[in-house]
């Protein structure tokens, strides 16, 4: 992506100017519109970057956690009693969405999602500095018109040092203007090619999620075909009043009662 070069390279011609700060700034209000500007698309393209890596870590952590919880149930009921077919149906569920369906996502989520986003947040720093450096030239210009206007108020002018000092005013208005036309032109080339990266982005982003939640409920097809079938609201009783059963019966075990 080159759209963004000549921004680099006025800051590279203005990089040559007076150095040094005042404290002074230019007040330009198309500048200064395009500033606002800025920094709402900085705050919210950051913003966005966050979440999508958040997104990515969250289905890191749901796979792992579901295959955590299977191999930890396998164990807790190994020395009593073998899984159910159903337990190691989840169980042999849980490690294929694991090892082959959250990489899968996770390769083309990166790449196709992460890394555009990225990059384009990426170039953020660039016009970062480059308003920077803009606030440095300000304060250069302002600067050498005080001592332009310094030497002029002299009570013997000196023309040799009066032709010195309009050149530095004039280097450091070319510099500054330089910088400050490059950004006013290219700070809304940035925010308006925000539409190229998020809809392919966004769209990549769909596609992959609606695969991988896919090829999951494929994988658990398989664990629904061995569980007992369900019978509506009667099957929940009997299941709640199963666990109430084993519920009272560990209640009354006498280390249960002791209050110690």
């Amino acid at each position: 992506m080159n759209l963004w070069e000549g921004t680099k390279r006025g800051v590279s011609r203005a990089g040559t100017a007076v150095r040094g700060g005042s404290g002074m700034q230019h007040s330009d209000p198309e500048f200064n519109e395009q500033e606002q500007r800025f920094q709402n698309l900085e705050r919210r393209a950051m913003r966005l970057l966050h979440e999508t890596k958040g997104y990515r870590s969250s289905i890191a952590d749901m796979t792992a956690s579901q295959l955590e919880l299977a191999d930890n149930l396998s164990s807790f009921l190994m020395d009593i009693q073998r899984p159910q077919d159903y337990q190691a149906a989840y169980r042999q569920a849980a490690t294929n969405i694991s090892q082959s369906a959250q990489p899968q996502f996770n390769e083309i989520y990166t790449r196709t999602v992460m890394q555009p986003m990225a990059q384009y947040c990426g170039y953020i720093p660039e016009f970062q500095k480059a308003i920077k450096k803009r606030k440095q030239l300000a304060d250069d210009l302002e600067r050498a018109r005080r001592a332009l206007s310094k030497e002029q108020s002299k009570a013997q002018e000196d023309p040799m040092a009066i032709e010195r000092a309009e050149q530095d005013v004039q280097y450091a208005e070319d510099a500054y203007n330089t910088l400050n036309r490059t950004l006013i032109a290219e700070i809304p080339k940035l925010i308006n090619s925000r539409v190229y990266v998020t809809d392919p982005s966004f769209e990549a982003f769909v596609k992959t999620q609606l695969q991988f939640f896919s090829d999951s409920l494929q994988n658990m097809s398989s664990v629904q075909q061995r569980l007992p079938p369900m019978g509506g609201t009667g099957d929940d009783r009997v299941l709640d009043e199963r666990v109430e059963n084993v519920m009272s019966q560990i209640r009354s075990l006498n280390i249960c009662t002791l209050n110690v």
